[in-house]
């Protein structure tokens, strides 16, 4: 499957909202700054960036795995090229986390909220962290705090793959769509019956699945050149989509908020469904614009970024200023910015010398013809 210039830009929106969340929204937010407040608003709803992520995981790897044969073959294949993604970058993660523990002194300012061992860390090692997040309402120390959408990525690639291996083609679109309704249905049930259920509500992947499986039937939908009628269509869930969290956000359904709690992951899935429609086949205005030189390089170093962009703040932070990352002046700007240079500068090393190498491997090794029974190996 060829890369879309326009979903490599999608993917650079995404990390860029994320980023924004982390270096800008919350370290104004705990300073209490008031300044730029459409920009602080705006950064405040990077958290969104993980569930396009998840819309845009669910479309491709459903697309990757709809289309090919129903054999071990196909499934191995599948395997060979996610492992190769993501556990290098994943692995080299987790290795700093104790070299940073032991060589960052106990005293140091938010020693204990950056490297706490709250979250065991052998669940790190098998993807089950969020299964240890949900019950105690943590996402975990500051180092590793991202890793549970990693956790729900990789629990819904064995699903993912099982349930298409199982589920007859003609029958994929309506049961995909009821395990979306039942995910649903899980999320009211947690939220209406559950004290504190806050944290399942985010890190379980029954909480999340709705926003893969909306990827994966828009992948499963036929793909056309787009035209106005369906342009317009996405435009208006998109819109319908935006309008609903800014009600639920200024408290506009009041007594109905509890009953639109538990649906507004699923609306921020349709409406990031809707984005991604937009962009998978994009018109020209759309194209040029996701399609930009530094939203594709941003979508293409995504992955390192995401997983090292808080490691790098806490490190310049501490090293430059000798405190925990933040906002309020000039100098604190100064070092987020460096560390969001820094961060990206790391990114585009790692993937010219580390992942690009290995994901091109993982491509040849799956692709790779499988020896006839008997033959020497």
């Amino acid at each position: 499957m060829s890369r879309r210039r326009a979903l490599d830009g999608l993917r650079g929106v995404a990390i860029l909202w994320v980023v924004a969340y982390h270096y800008v929204a919350l370290p104004a937010r705990a300073a209490g700054l008031q300044r730029f407040p459409l920009l602080l608003v705006l950064a405040d709803y990077g958290w969104i960036g993980v569930n396009l992520f998840f819309v845009l995981s669910g479309y491709l790897i459903t697309q990757g795995l709809a289309g090919q044969p129903g054999d071990g073959r196909a499934f191995w294949g599948f395997w060979a090229k996610r492992a190769f993604r993501i556990v290098p970058a994943y692995a080299l993660l987790l290795l700093s986390f104790p070299l940073a523990r032991a060589l960052w002194p106990a005293s140091a300012p938010g020693a204990g909220r950056v490297f706490n061992s709250a979250i065991p860390l052998w669940s790190y090692l098998v993807f089950a962290q969020n299964l240890y997040m949900a019950p105690l309402g943590y996402l975990g120390n500051d180092w590793l705090r991202v890793l549970w959408s990693l956790a729900v990525e990789v629990q819904f690639y064995l699903f993912i793959s099982v349930a298409l291996l199982l589920i007859p083609a003609r029958r994929r679109v309506p049961w995909l769509a009821l395990l979306a309704a039942a995910c649903v249905a899980f999320r009211f049930s947690l939220y209406l019956t559950r004290d504190g259920a806050q944290a399942a509500l985010v890190v379980l992947l029954p909480s999340r699945l709705d926003g893969f499986l909306f990827g994966g039937l828009l992948a499963l939908a036929p793909r056309r050149p787009a035209r106005p009628a369906r342009t317009a269509a996405s435009l208006a869930l998109l819109a319908a989509a935006a309008a609903f969290m800014a009600i639920l956000h200024r408290g506009g359904f009041r007594g109905m908020s509890m009953y639109a709690v538990p649906l507004y992951y699923t609306v921020l899935s349709v409406g990031c469904a809707a984005l991604l429609d937009l962009c998978a086949s994009p018109t020209g205005p759309v194209e040029r614009l996701m399609g930009s030189p530094p939203l594709v390089e941003a979508g293409r170093l995504s992955y390192f970024i995401y997983l090292f962009h808080m490691p790098v703040a806490l490190c310049v932070f501490h090293f430059g200023l000798g405190t925990a990352p933040a906002l309020g002046g000039a100098r604190e700007a100064l070092a987020m910015a460096a560390a969001f240079a820094g961060v990206c500068a790391l990114a585009k090393l790692s993937f010219a010398c580390f992942e690009n190498p290995l994901i091109r491997y993982s491509h040849a090794l799956a692709a790779r013809p499988q020896a006839a029974p008997g033959a020497p190996a």
